[in-house]
């Protein structure tokens, strides 16, 4: 049986370099012993299975099994049974080594070579006062981080294999008592249903559960930083973790959240309001600022003051291009600017976009391909987008600032004031995995209220929002006397 198992196994690794196959000979029986030696540490091998085989074959008495011996006495903490064939590649590939002992009785045995990088600080989500730790590709221990601090039996974690040929390992997390159980058990069904070759990061797999056809705005979080999986968790949602990615996903969202950072928390509340506040108007500002102008300098002058239409048109007067085809211009030349700098190396992008910024603006003007006043729009409009992170977000961003502006040099305010008719209607019909996507506006959610625009202290947040669990209760502050 064994024999079978070896043969099967070398031709269908095409009689790879890098599997081993030895044996070992204990009072007369054979061992086989296997092990892929990219993925599995020379020296665990060396000193936790190959001594203890030898201390073995000194104890062992041939009156007893030679399969219970081994497994009782073998120095390895993580051992598995293997129950067939599939199980031998299974374990194969993760890194363990098999033991083929005898007939229909084989172990697995954990040697895994440490192929993750070390935890690092957050890359992507920037901290000023919170934790400075990150997930890393190793999916034990982003879910460590994550157990360090949420120290319960009631954090819950059901494990899968997406990929006919990855075998990518998920865990979806869940707090039993809060999370509610069909927004998680609807979440597990789409998973189910997903047949795919490949699995090797999380963003792929947040489109496949996701329907990206029904809206360009995201309905699932992508983060890297395990205090905001922990608290989105104790908040009643569900979290994946997908090994090989240092990135975990949040759902269901809701709009609130990409206008809410980690770092709200420590701020003062009457302080953190105003910063709330300033985030919803640069929302709207890099949204609506280019087709506003576009309408009052193309439809609707008669909104501005006798003096700035003057020096709006003395400033347009030598640009040959209309208002629309302008502002699109200046538009794709910060977006250009805007993707080089994230793709050239950390070392020269800053300098780089910024003086490539400067030149471009400086020269457009001199050259009268834009007016002055529309570098100004442009800008104001580019750096009210960076107050945001989420990349799938700012894409919405951009979609939409396109449609406004589509609608003002269509018919000018009023094309603006349809647009904005649409974009409230698409917002409000939006659901994350059955929840309304503009909670706590509409529906309203008293909880979710108090967390949203104005922040209120931490006292007054004694509930949880009610779409998202039925344990809506979270903290209870008792006044000393």
């Amino acid at each position: 049986m064994n024999d079978k198992i070896i043969a099967k196994l070398k031709k269908d690794n095409n009689n790879s370099s890098y599997v081993i196959y030895r044996e070992k000979y204990i009072k007369g029986i054979k061992i086989n012993i296997i092990y892929n030696e990219t993925l599995t540490d020379s020296d665990k091998l060396s000193d936790f299975i190959f001594r203890s085989l030898d201390h073995i074959e000194k104890i062992y008495d041939e009156n007893e099994f030679l399969y219970d011996t081994i497994k009782n006495n073998i120095s390895n903490i993580k051992i598995k049974e293997i129950k067939g064939y599939d199980d031998v590649c299974k374990y194969l590939n993760n890194g363990f080594v098999i033991l083929l002992i005898e007939d229909d009785y084989s172990l697995a045995l954990e040697v895994r070579k440490n192929l993750s990088r070390s935890i690092d600080k957050p890359m992507s989500e920037t901290t000023l006062r919170g934790p400075l730790d990150a997930f890393n590709e190793n999916i034990e221990t982003n879910i460590g981080l994550i157990k360090r601090r949420i120290k319960s039996n009631k954090l819950w974690n059901t494990d899968m294999e997406i990929g006919r040929y990855t075998k990518t390992k998920i865990s979806i997390l869940t707090i039993d008592g809060i999370t509610d159980t069909n927004i998680r058990d609807k979440i597990i069904a789409s998973l189910n249903k997903i047949e795919i070759d490949k699995l090797t990061d999380s963003s792929t797999l947040k489109y496949l559960i996701a329907d990206e056809m029904k809206t360009i705005f995201p309905t699932i979080i992508t983060t890297e930083r395990p205090d905001k999986v922990c608290d989105s968790l104790l908040n009643g949602r569900t979290a994946i973790v997908v090994d090989n990615c240092p990135f975990a996903l949040i759902m269901p969202v809701f709009i609130n959240d990409f206008f809410v950072s980690e770092d709200d928390k420590d701020s003062r509340s009457i302080n953190n309001s105003l910063t709330r506040f300033l985030r919803y108007i640069a929302f709207f500002i890099t949204v609506m600022t280019p087709g506003i102008y576009i309408a009052i300098t193309t439809f609707n002058q008669e909104m501005l003051p006798l003096e700035f239409l003057t020096s709006f048109a003395s400033q347009r007067a030598s640009v040959p291009f209309p208002a629309f085809f302008e502002a699109l211009l200046m538009l794709l030349s910060f977006e250009i600017l805007r993707e080089s700098d994230l793709r050239i190396p950390n070392v020269s992008n800053s300098a780089l976009s910024i003086v490539g910024a400067l030149i471009l603006g400086e020269a457009a003007v001199n050259a009268g391909i834009v007016s002055p006043i529309m570098i100004i729009v442009e800008a104001v409009t580019a750096i009210s987008a960076l107050i945001f992170i989420d990349t799938e977000f700012i894409n919405a961003i951009k979609w939409y600032r396109l449609f406004f502006m589509i609608g003002a040099t269509t018919i000018g305010m009023f094309g603006i004031f349809i647009v904005f008719i649409f974009f409230v209607i698409n917002l409000c019909s939006l659901n994350s995995f059955g929840t309304p996507y503009m909670i706590p506006y509409t529906p309203i959610s008293l909880a979710g209220l108090k967390n949203s625009v104005i922040k209120f202290p931490v006292k007054k947040r004694t509930k949880r929002i009610k779409y998202l669990t039925d344990n809506i209760t979270r903290e209870v502050f008792h006044d000393k006397d």
